[in-house]
Protein backbone atom coordinates (compact mmCIF):
# COMPACT_ATOMS: atom_id res chain seq x y z
CA UNK A 1 0.00 0.00 0.00
CA UNK A 2 1.28 3.46 -0.90
CA UNK A 3 2.17 5.60 2.09
CA UNK A 4 1.23 9.26 2.26
CA UNK A 5 4.92 10.11 2.26
CA UNK A 6 5.56 8.23 -0.98
CA UNK A 7 2.47 9.67 -2.65
CA UNK A 8 3.67 13.19 -1.86
CA UNK A 9 7.20 12.42 -3.04
CA UNK A 10 5.93 11.07 -6.37
CA UNK A 11 3.71 14.11 -6.88
CA UNK A 12 6.60 16.49 -6.24
CA UNK A 13 8.72 14.57 -8.73
CA UNK A 14 6.16 14.22 -11.54
CA UNK A 15 3.82 17.14 -10.94
CA UNK A 16 0.03 17.11 -10.80
CA UNK A 17 -2.50 15.94 -11.68
CA UNK A 18 -0.87 12.58 -11.10
CA UNK A 19 -2.48 9.15 -11.32
CA UNK A 20 -0.41 6.59 -9.38
CA UNK A 21 -1.17 2.97 -10.21
CA UNK A 22 0.15 0.35 -7.80
CA UNK A 23 0.50 -3.01 -9.54
CA UNK A 24 1.25 -4.89 -6.36
CA UNK A 25 -2.20 -3.90 -5.17
CA UNK A 26 -3.69 -5.25 -8.41
CA UNK A 27 -1.94 -8.57 -7.88
CA UNK A 28 -3.09 -8.73 -4.26
CA UNK A 29 -6.70 -8.02 -5.24
CA UNK A 30 -6.61 -10.73 -7.89
CA UNK A 31 -5.15 -13.29 -5.49
CA UNK A 32 -7.68 -12.27 -2.85
CA UNK A 33 -10.49 -13.11 -5.25
CA UNK A 34 -8.89 -16.44 -6.12
CA UNK A 35 -8.48 -17.27 -2.44
CA UNK A 36 -12.05 -16.54 -1.40
CA UNK A 37 -13.74 -17.69 -4.62
CA UNK A 38 -11.44 -20.58 -5.57
CA UNK A 39 -13.92 -22.16 -7.95
CA UNK A 40 -14.34 -19.00 -10.01
CA UNK A 41 -12.16 -18.31 -13.05
CA UNK A 42 -11.42 -14.60 -13.45
CA UNK A 43 -11.67 -12.42 -16.57
CA UNK A 44 -10.57 -8.83 -15.96
CA UNK A 45 -13.11 -6.33 -17.32
CA UNK A 46 -10.94 -4.10 -19.51
CA UNK A 47 -13.53 -1.29 -19.45
CA UNK A 48 -12.71 -0.50 -15.81
CA UNK A 49 -9.18 0.59 -16.72
CA UNK A 50 -7.69 -0.14 -20.12
CA UNK A 51 -4.08 0.75 -19.34
CA UNK A 52 -2.00 -1.87 -21.19
CA UNK A 53 0.30 -2.44 -18.23
CA UNK A 54 -2.61 -3.90 -16.24
CA UNK A 55 -3.07 -6.56 -18.92
CA UNK A 56 0.63 -7.40 -18.64
CA UNK A 57 0.49 -7.51 -14.83
CA UNK A 58 -2.47 -9.90 -14.75
CA UNK A 59 -1.24 -12.27 -17.47
CA UNK A 60 1.29 -14.20 -15.29
CA UNK A 61 -1.51 -14.78 -12.76
CA UNK A 62 -3.46 -16.74 -15.39
CA UNK A 63 -6.12 -14.06 -15.74
CA UNK A 64 -8.59 -13.97 -18.58
CA UNK A 65 -9.97 -10.77 -20.12
CA UNK A 66 -13.50 -9.45 -20.59
CA UNK A 67 -13.65 -7.17 -23.63
CA UNK A 68 -16.49 -5.17 -25.14
CA UNK A 69 -15.12 -4.07 -28.51
CA UNK A 70 -12.72 -5.02 -31.27
CA UNK A 71 -10.34 -2.38 -29.91
CA UNK A 72 -10.26 -3.96 -26.44
CA UNK A 73 -9.95 -7.41 -28.03
CA UNK A 74 -6.88 -6.25 -29.95
CA UNK A 75 -5.49 -4.45 -26.90
CA UNK A 76 -5.30 -7.78 -25.09
CA UNK A 77 -3.62 -9.50 -28.02
CA UNK A 78 -1.10 -6.67 -28.29
CA UNK A 79 -0.07 -6.93 -24.63
CA UNK A 80 0.35 -10.63 -23.91
CA UNK A 81 3.55 -12.55 -24.73
CA UNK A 82 3.87 -13.05 -28.48
CA UNK A 83 4.91 -16.68 -28.01
CA UNK A 84 1.30 -17.47 -27.09
CA UNK A 85 -0.09 -15.87 -30.23
CA UNK A 86 1.50 -18.02 -32.91
CA UNK A 87 -0.29 -20.65 -34.95
CA UNK A 88 -2.83 -22.80 -33.11
CA UNK A 89 -1.82 -21.19 -29.81
CA UNK A 90 -3.68 -18.03 -30.80
CA UNK A 91 -6.96 -19.93 -31.05
CA UNK A 92 -6.28 -21.65 -27.74
CA UNK A 93 -5.51 -18.37 -26.01
CA UNK A 94 -8.60 -16.58 -27.35
CA UNK A 95 -10.92 -19.47 -26.49
CA UNK A 96 -9.51 -19.82 -22.98
CA UNK A 97 -8.73 -16.20 -22.04
CA UNK A 98 -11.10 -13.79 -23.82
CA UNK A 99 -14.83 -13.23 -23.44
CA UNK A 100 -16.58 -10.63 -25.59
CA UNK A 101 -19.09 -9.63 -22.95
CA UNK A 102 -20.98 -7.00 -24.94
CA UNK A 103 -24.31 -8.50 -26.01
CA UNK A 104 -24.44 -6.23 -29.06
CA UNK A 105 -21.56 -6.40 -31.51
CA UNK A 106 -21.20 -4.63 -34.88
CA UNK A 107 -21.17 -6.95 -37.87
CA UNK A 108 -17.72 -5.61 -38.76
CA UNK A 109 -16.40 -6.77 -35.37
CA UNK A 110 -17.89 -10.24 -35.78
CA UNK A 111 -16.25 -10.57 -39.20
CA UNK A 112 -12.87 -9.66 -37.70
CA UNK A 113 -13.01 -12.25 -34.91
CA UNK A 114 -14.45 -15.18 -36.82
CA UNK A 115 -12.41 -18.40 -37.06
CA UNK A 116 -11.03 -17.94 -33.52
CA UNK A 117 -13.78 -19.72 -31.53
CA UNK A 118 -14.34 -16.63 -29.41
CA UNK A 119 -16.66 -16.79 -26.42
CA UNK A 120 -19.30 -14.05 -26.61
CA UNK A 121 -22.58 -13.05 -25.01
CA UNK A 122 -25.95 -12.41 -26.63
CA UNK A 123 -29.46 -11.64 -25.39
CA UNK A 124 -31.75 -11.37 -28.44
CA UNK A 125 -32.76 -13.05 -31.70
CA UNK A 126 -31.36 -10.38 -34.00
CA UNK A 127 -27.92 -10.78 -32.50
CA UNK A 128 -28.08 -14.51 -33.22
CA UNK A 129 -28.83 -13.77 -36.86
CA UNK A 130 -25.73 -11.57 -37.05
CA UNK A 131 -23.56 -14.15 -35.32
CA UNK A 132 -24.64 -17.07 -37.51
CA UNK A 133 -23.91 -14.97 -40.61
CA UNK A 134 -20.59 -13.39 -39.59
CA UNK A 135 -19.06 -15.47 -36.75
CA UNK A 136 -20.68 -18.93 -36.68
CA UNK A 137 -17.74 -20.56 -34.87
CA UNK A 138 -18.32 -18.48 -31.71
CA UNK A 139 -19.07 -20.04 -28.35
CA UNK A 140 -22.21 -18.36 -27.07
CA UNK A 141 -23.23 -17.26 -23.59
CA UNK A 142 -26.83 -16.20 -23.12
CA UNK A 143 -27.07 -13.21 -20.77
CA UNK A 144 -29.98 -13.04 -18.34
CA UNK A 145 -31.69 -9.92 -17.04
CA UNK A 146 -31.41 -9.94 -13.24
CA UNK A 147 -32.08 -7.62 -10.32
CA UNK A 148 -29.61 -4.76 -9.77
CA UNK A 149 -31.25 -3.44 -6.60
CA UNK A 150 -28.90 -1.20 -4.62
CA UNK A 151 -25.96 -1.44 -7.01
CA UNK A 152 -24.08 1.80 -7.68
CA UNK A 153 -24.38 1.31 -11.45
CA UNK A 154 -27.31 -0.72 -12.76
CA UNK A 155 -27.05 -2.64 -16.04
CA UNK A 156 -30.29 -4.60 -16.32
CA UNK A 157 -32.18 -1.84 -18.16
CA UNK A 158 -29.89 -2.26 -21.16
CA UNK A 159 -28.77 -5.90 -21.14
CA UNK A 160 -30.16 -9.38 -20.63
CA UNK A 161 -33.12 -11.51 -21.64
CA UNK A 162 -35.85 -12.30 -19.14
CA UNK A 163 -34.97 -15.64 -17.50
CA UNK A 164 -38.34 -17.09 -18.52
CA UNK A 165 -37.55 -16.37 -22.18
CA UNK A 166 -33.95 -17.59 -22.05
CA UNK A 167 -34.57 -21.32 -22.75
CA UNK A 168 -36.33 -20.47 -26.01
CA UNK A 169 -33.56 -18.05 -27.01
CA UNK A 170 -30.97 -20.73 -26.30
CA UNK A 171 -33.02 -23.27 -28.26
CA UNK A 172 -33.06 -20.83 -31.20
CA UNK A 173 -29.26 -20.67 -31.18
CA UNK A 174 -28.94 -24.45 -31.25
CA UNK A 175 -31.43 -24.66 -34.13
CA UNK A 176 -29.28 -22.21 -36.08
CA UNK A 177 -26.34 -24.57 -35.66
CA UNK A 178 -24.56 -22.39 -33.12
CA UNK A 179 -22.83 -23.61 -29.97
CA UNK A 180 -24.22 -22.31 -26.67
CA UNK A 181 -21.71 -22.84 -23.86
CA UNK A 182 -23.65 -21.35 -20.96
CA UNK A 183 -25.36 -18.35 -19.46
CA UNK A 184 -24.30 -15.15 -17.72
CA UNK A 185 -25.67 -12.34 -15.60
CA UNK A 186 -24.48 -9.12 -13.98
CA UNK A 187 -25.93 -7.85 -10.71
CA UNK A 188 -24.73 -4.27 -11.27
CA UNK A 189 -21.44 -2.57 -10.54
CA UNK A 190 -20.46 -2.09 -6.88
CA UNK A 191 -23.14 -4.46 -5.64
CA UNK A 192 -23.47 -4.40 -1.85
CA UNK A 193 -26.71 -6.40 -1.88
CA UNK A 194 -25.92 -10.12 -1.73
CA UNK A 195 -29.56 -10.90 -2.52
CA UNK A 196 -28.93 -9.77 -6.10
CA UNK A 197 -26.48 -12.65 -6.48
CA UNK A 198 -28.78 -15.13 -4.75
CA UNK A 199 -31.72 -14.26 -7.00
CA UNK A 200 -29.55 -14.36 -10.11
CA UNK A 201 -28.06 -17.73 -9.18
CA UNK A 202 -31.54 -19.19 -8.56
CA UNK A 203 -32.75 -17.90 -11.92
CA UNK A 204 -29.64 -19.28 -13.65
CA UNK A 205 -30.08 -22.72 -12.08
CA UNK A 206 -33.67 -22.81 -13.33
CA UNK A 207 -32.54 -21.92 -16.87
CA UNK A 208 -29.94 -24.71 -16.76
CA UNK A 209 -32.72 -27.08 -15.73
CA UNK A 210 -35.08 -25.96 -18.47
CA UNK A 211 -32.41 -26.17 -21.17
CA UNK A 212 -31.48 -29.67 -20.03
CA UNK A 213 -35.12 -30.73 -20.30
CA UNK A 214 -34.97 -29.69 -23.96
CA UNK A 215 -32.07 -32.04 -24.59
CA UNK A 216 -29.19 -29.57 -24.41
CA UNK A 217 -26.28 -29.36 -22.01
CA UNK A 218 -24.65 -26.15 -20.80
CA UNK A 219 -21.20 -26.18 -19.23
CA UNK A 220 -20.54 -22.59 -18.11
CA UNK A 221 -21.97 -19.98 -15.74
CA UNK A 222 -20.59 -16.44 -15.85
CA UNK A 223 -21.56 -14.52 -12.69
CA UNK A 224 -20.32 -11.17 -14.03
CA UNK A 225 -18.71 -8.68 -11.69
CA UNK A 226 -20.02 -6.23 -9.13
CA UNK A 227 -17.86 -7.33 -6.19
CA UNK A 228 -17.85 -4.39 -3.75
CA UNK A 229 -14.90 -2.10 -3.14
CA UNK A 230 -14.51 -0.47 0.32
CA UNK A 231 -15.11 3.14 -0.69
CA UNK A 232 -16.50 3.75 2.81
CA UNK A 233 -17.53 1.94 5.99
CA UNK A 234 -20.99 1.05 4.66
CA UNK A 235 -19.58 -1.47 2.18
CA UNK A 236 -19.82 -5.10 3.38
CA UNK A 237 -16.60 -6.96 4.10
CA UNK A 238 -15.69 -8.93 1.00
CA UNK A 239 -14.56 -12.05 2.87
CA UNK A 240 -18.00 -12.41 4.48
CA UNK A 241 -19.67 -11.59 1.17
CA UNK A 242 -17.59 -14.25 -0.60
CA UNK A 243 -18.43 -17.02 1.90
CA UNK A 244 -22.15 -16.57 1.25
CA UNK A 245 -21.65 -16.39 -2.50
CA UNK A 246 -19.42 -19.46 -2.54
CA UNK A 247 -21.92 -21.55 -0.58
CA UNK A 248 -24.79 -20.58 -2.86
CA UNK A 249 -22.83 -21.42 -6.01
CA UNK A 250 -21.91 -24.84 -4.63
CA UNK A 251 -25.50 -25.49 -3.54
CA UNK A 252 -26.98 -24.80 -6.95
CA UNK A 253 -24.30 -25.90 -9.41
CA UNK A 254 -22.41 -29.20 -9.54
CA UNK A 255 -18.65 -29.18 -9.93
CA UNK A 256 -19.06 -30.14 -13.57
CA UNK A 257 -20.27 -26.61 -14.30
CA UNK A 258 -17.45 -24.14 -14.90
CA UNK A 259 -17.93 -20.87 -13.01
CA UNK A 260 -16.29 -17.63 -14.19
CA UNK A 261 -16.56 -13.95 -13.31
CA UNK A 262 -15.65 -10.60 -14.85
CA UNK A 263 -14.27 -8.39 -12.06
CA UNK A 264 -13.11 -4.92 -13.01
CA UNK A 265 -13.63 -2.41 -10.22
CA UNK A 266 -12.57 -4.87 -7.50
CA UNK A 267 -9.16 -5.41 -9.10
CA UNK A 268 -8.18 -1.87 -10.02
CA UNK A 269 -10.17 0.65 -7.96
CA UNK A 270 -8.11 0.30 -4.73
CA UNK A 271 -4.88 0.23 -6.74
CA UNK A 272 -4.79 3.89 -7.77
CA UNK A 273 -4.36 7.26 -6.10
CA UNK A 274 -4.93 10.64 -7.74
CA UNK A 275 -2.95 13.68 -6.57
CA UNK A 276 -4.15 17.18 -7.46
CA UNK A 277 -2.97 20.69 -6.66
CA UNK A 278 -5.00 23.66 -5.52
CA UNK A 279 -4.83 26.21 -8.34
CA UNK A 280 -7.33 28.65 -6.89
CA UNK A 281 -9.58 29.34 -3.91
CA UNK A 282 -12.60 31.51 -3.31
CA UNK A 283 -15.12 32.09 -0.53
CA UNK A 284 -18.54 31.63 -2.12
CA UNK A 285 -21.82 31.81 -0.20
CA UNK A 286 -19.98 31.36 3.07
CA UNK A 287 -18.11 28.23 1.96
CA UNK A 288 -14.50 27.92 0.83
CA UNK A 289 -14.24 26.59 -2.70
CA UNK A 290 -10.98 25.02 -3.84
CA UNK A 291 -10.21 24.85 -7.55
CA UNK A 292 -7.96 21.90 -8.39
CA UNK A 293 -6.17 20.86 -11.57
CA UNK A 294 -8.34 17.80 -12.31
CA UNK A 295 -12.10 17.38 -12.34
CA UNK A 296 -15.16 15.60 -13.68
CA UNK A 297 -14.00 16.06 -17.28
CA UNK A 298 -10.74 14.35 -16.35
CA UNK A 299 -9.78 11.60 -13.92
CA UNK A 300 -12.73 12.41 -11.65
CA UNK A 301 -15.16 11.60 -14.47
CA UNK A 302 -16.38 8.73 -12.30
CA UNK A 303 -18.40 11.29 -10.33
CA UNK A 304 -20.63 11.55 -13.41
CA UNK A 305 -20.37 8.24 -15.25
CA UNK A 306 -19.77 5.92 -12.32
CA UNK A 307 -21.93 7.69 -9.72
CA UNK A 308 -18.96 7.47 -7.36
CA UNK A 309 -18.54 10.04 -4.56
CA UNK A 310 -14.79 10.52 -4.28
CA UNK A 311 -13.31 12.08 -1.15
CA UNK A 312 -10.25 14.28 -0.85
CA UNK A 313 -7.46 13.88 1.68
CA UNK A 314 -5.10 16.69 2.65
CA UNK A 315 -1.40 16.39 3.37
CA UNK A 316 -1.68 19.50 5.54
CA UNK A 317 -3.05 19.27 9.07
CA UNK A 318 -5.40 21.70 10.75
CA UNK A 319 -9.00 22.29 11.79
CA UNK A 320 -11.25 20.87 9.10
CA UNK A 321 -14.15 22.84 7.68
CA UNK A 322 -16.81 21.93 5.14
CA UNK A 323 -15.46 22.96 1.75
CA UNK A 324 -16.20 22.45 -1.92
CA UNK A 325 -13.77 21.08 -4.49
CA UNK A 326 -14.23 21.93 -8.15
CA UNK A 327 -12.32 21.17 -11.34
CA UNK A 328 -10.33 23.59 -13.53
CA UNK A 329 -12.67 23.95 -16.51
CA UNK A 330 -14.98 26.84 -17.37
CA UNK A 331 -18.09 24.82 -16.58
CA UNK A 332 -19.97 24.92 -13.27
CA UNK A 333 -20.89 21.29 -13.92
CA UNK A 334 -17.24 20.56 -13.15
CA UNK A 335 -17.96 20.27 -9.42
CA UNK A 336 -16.45 17.25 -7.73
CA UNK A 337 -17.79 17.69 -4.19
CA UNK A 338 -19.66 20.31 -2.19
CA UNK A 339 -19.05 18.75 1.22
CA UNK A 340 -15.41 17.92 1.90
CA UNK A 341 -13.93 18.29 5.39
CA UNK A 342 -10.62 20.05 4.71
CA UNK A 343 -8.18 22.28 6.58
CA UNK A 344 -7.41 25.77 5.34
CA UNK A 345 -5.47 25.26 2.12
CA UNK A 346 -3.17 27.56 0.17
CA UNK A 347 -2.50 27.79 -3.55
CA UNK A 348 -0.21 24.90 -4.65
CA UNK A 349 -1.16 22.72 -1.66
CA UNK A 350 -1.92 19.18 -2.73
CA UNK A 351 -4.82 16.80 -2.09
CA UNK A 352 -5.13 13.13 -2.89
CA UNK A 353 -7.98 10.74 -3.69
CA UNK A 354 -7.78 7.00 -3.03
CA UNK A 355 -9.69 4.09 -4.62
CA UNK A 356 -9.80 5.83 -8.00
CA UNK A 357 -8.41 3.10 -10.26
CA UNK A 358 -11.72 2.14 -11.89
CA UNK A 359 -13.85 4.11 -14.34
CA UNK A 360 -11.69 7.21 -13.98
CA UNK A 361 -8.93 7.57 -16.57
CA UNK A 362 -11.04 5.28 -18.77
CA UNK A 363 -13.49 8.12 -19.41
CA UNK A 364 -11.22 11.14 -18.97
CA UNK A 365 -11.18 13.86 -21.65
CA UNK A 366 -9.15 16.94 -22.61
CA UNK A 367 -12.14 19.28 -22.38
CA UNK A 368 -11.19 22.96 -22.36
CA UNK A 369 -7.67 21.91 -23.32
CA UNK A 370 -6.69 20.71 -19.87
CA UNK A 371 -4.31 17.73 -20.08
CA UNK A 372 -5.17 14.37 -18.59
CA UNK A 373 -3.37 13.26 -15.47
CA UNK A 374 0.08 11.80 -15.90
CA UNK A 375 0.11 8.07 -15.15
CA UNK A 376 2.92 6.67 -13.02
CA UNK A 377 3.21 2.92 -12.49
CA UNK A 378 4.74 1.57 -9.29
CA UNK A 379 5.60 -1.99 -8.24
CA UNK A 380 5.32 -3.37 -11.75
Amino acid sequence: MLTQKRIKRLAKKHGTPLFILDHEEIRENYLRLRKHLPRVGLYFAIKANSDPQIIKTLYPLDSGYDVASLQEYQLVLDNVPRKNLRGHNLNDFIWDKIIVANTIKPAATLKQITNFNTLMTYDNYDELEKIVKHCPDAGLICRLKVQNVGSMVELSSKFGVEPGDAPELIEKAFKLGLSVEGISFHVGSQCCNIENYFNALEASAEVFKQVKSRGHKLRLLNIGGGFPVPYDDTVPEFEVFAVKLRKEIDRLFPKSIEIVAEPGRFLVAPAATLVVSVVGKSLRDGKMVYYVDDGVYGTLSGVVFDHCPYHFNAFKRGDAKISAVVGPTCDAFDTVSTAEMLPDLDIDDMLYVKNIGAYSIASATNFNGFPKAKIVHVNK
